[in-house]
């Protein structure tokens, strides 16, 4: 009896047979996309199947649906591939003058693009032939076709990787053992709405934890935690690092981290977001840990450099108590005595 590559249960009907293997039809599914591939062209890359219009030439950014060479771990058109002494404009594909920028993932352009809006998630200008466009929101947030792409669209993945990155925050000992934190993918309109923080140009709001905190006469009544929201397509490797992130605020939420200040409360969670970043060895996670870092924004920016300063003085653990206790972060002064 065939037995299903993609699911390894018993094929009784329909057969497709791919890269030597037997799968059912609907489990026979593009890389990119996640829809079935039967019934269409693939192309076979790195021992994975895409949809031909799914994966792109770096160069032309036109679909590779024959010959392909592989060229920094990309597939490329023969005649596209890049060769030293004949750079072209990223974005105009005109030959590069002698003032010219190159961007963090090492493409070239001219110096006349500066002002070409960048994507909110990798920072490449955008344009058709770097990005194929894309989607611009009227609050500032940009969202390039490359990245929505490949972005996590929808509920199932998000609640797979939501499982996955609450395991990520109890690996350094942030549990949430039994709590609920669902999550949901939405808009801009959405996620402004529920924000009660401004937008901010060097640190977009991409995610949102939605809390309800019940007062009387200064007292608390009640504490219900809602839900999580984060932007629908989002690249998964900055979609995980924006769900621990909410995480983490959820987390001080269950652990009752009563009226923290803003800045030490987001710079705590993206000192989480560092941290797990830390183990990726991949250019997207290079890429992350570089804009975290470097971020010039007062709440994000300075909270992270003065969270990851605190850590250097005392245990994640020890830190996470003091912070509780005195709702600041500690002067090396303090670590030495508490």
């Amino acid at each position: 009896m065939k037995i299903c590559k993609g699911c390894r249960k018993p094929i009784s009907g329909n057969v497709v047979n791919a890269m030597g293997k037997h799968w059912h039809p609907h489990c026979l599914l593009c890389k990119s996309c996640r829809q079935p591939l039967q019934g269409g062209s693939f192309v076979v890359f790195r021992k994975k199947l895409y949809h031909s219009q799914c994966v792109r030439c770096p160069g032309c950014k036109k679909p590779i649906s024959a010959e392909y060479v592989e060229h920094n771990k990309m597939p490329w058109h023969p005649a596209c591939i890049p060769t030293r002494g004949n750079k072209k404009c990223s974005v105009c594909r005109k030959p590069l003058t002698r003032r010219y920028f190159v961007d963090f993932w090492g493409n070239p352009y001219c110096d006349q693009h500066q002002n070409h809006p960048e994507c909110s998630s990798c920072g490449r200008l955008v344009c058709d032939n770097l990005t194929d466009g894309a989607m611009q929101y009227p609050d500032g947030v940009v969202i390039c076709n490359q990245c929505s792409l490949n972005g996590v669209s929808t509920q199932a993945q998000a609640d797979q990787i939501a499982e996955e990155m609450r395991f990520a925050l109890a690996s350094v000992g942030l549990k949430l053992n039994s709590t609920q934190t669902p999550v949901f993918l939405c808009g801009r309109d959405e996620l402004n709405g529920a924000s009660h923080h401004n937008f901010h140009d060097n640190h977009p709001i991409l995610g949102v934890t939605r809390t309800n905190t019940t007062h009387s006469r200064g007292e608390i009544l009640a504490r219900n935690f809602d839900c999580i929201l984060i932007q629908i397509n989002l690249p998964e490797e900055h979609f995980r690092t924006v769900m621990i992130h909410e995480l983490t605020h959820a987390w001080f939420f269950y652990n009752y981290f009563l009226d923290l200040p803003l800045k030490v409360e987001e710079g705590m969670c993206v000192l989480m977001e560092y941290i797990w970043l830390k183990n990726l060895d991949t250019k997207d996670a290079e890429f992350r840990r570089k804009q975290i870092a470097l971020t010039p924004d007062p709440i994000y920016g300075d909270g992270f450099r003065e969270a990851r300063e605190a850590l250097r003085l005392m245990p994640l653990s020890k830190l996470l108590s003091y912070i509780k206790e005195k709702k600041k972060f500690p002067t090396r002064w303090a670590a030495f005595f508490y």
